[in-house]
């Protein structure tokens, strides 16, 4: 995208950007596995652990779940145990926590003049996730109004693909090139918004990317969206 091409339409990934794992199972689990942690412990080992899926592709879950643990302070010999009741704990429909700001996030960009839209890897219930937490709902409600809530368990089609991100921009009558999406992943997120065409804006708040400087653009907190997209919108 040219800096002289406004920012007309915002898409944002679920998890990882908007909502996180509900914290009470996890910090149970990673008690009984001898670290005493908290949703901070946890909020960074969840990025953490996406970078490590990211250097090595394609995404797997066991290899995010290892990562997790260890990220959060494991010990080796207990980490097969952790991953074990991990899975079940940080499983889609348990993505039930707002990440800490993402609704004021939200009212934030709501004020300017782009679409708002979801489009999310999930099982079916993104939709009713984001509503019940308050951050946001297609028609009225006490989260942002947005314009759709695409779940790939729903359309058929996940990312990286860059069919879902399609789907998207025709409902919303939108132009790749005037659309930015954020997400949390580099393989999933990025790769599939260039290849849809859209400007990808990666969330990677402790600069865990193991891509290469320069590859695609950055954003350090959900907290600095809106005045990324009022600098470049029109």
């Amino acid at each position: 995208m040219s800096p002289r091409e406004p920012v007309e339409t915002v898409l944002l990934d679920a998890g990882g950007v908007l909502i996180m794992p509900a914290a009470e199972a996890v910090i149970a689990i990673l008690r009984v596995g001898g670290v005493q942690a908290d949703v901070g412990v946890i909020d960074r080992a969840h990025y953490a652990a996406t970078a490590a899926n990211d250097a090595f592709p394609p995404r797997n879950r066991l290899l995010y779940l290892n990562a997790f643990a260890r990220a959060c302070g494991v010990e080796d010999d207990r980490v097969e145990r952790v991953v074990v009741e991990l899975a079940i704990a940080i499983d889609g429909p348990k993505w039930t926590r707002e990440l800490a700001g993402a609704a004021k996030s939200l009212r934030a960009l709501s004020s300017l003049p782009v679409a708002l839209g979801v489009v999310s890897n999930s099982v079916g219930v993104v939709a009713e996730q984001l509503r019940q937490a308050g951050i946001c709902q297609v028609g009225p409600g006490t989260g942002t109004p947005v314009s759709l809530v695409i779940d790939s368990a729903l359309v058929g089609v996940a990312k990286p693909d860059p069919g879902i991100f399609h789907l998207a921009l025709r409902e919303l009558d939108a132009e790749p090139e005037r659309t930015v999406y954020v997400g949390d992943t580099a393989r999933i997120d990025v790769d599939g918004a260039l290849a849809a065409g859209i400007r990808p804006l990666h969330l990677d708040p402790h600069r865990d990317c193991p891509d290469p400087p320069g590859r695609h653009e950055h954003l350090r907190s959900l907290g600095d969206l809106a005045a990324w997209v009022h600098a470049h919108g029109r």
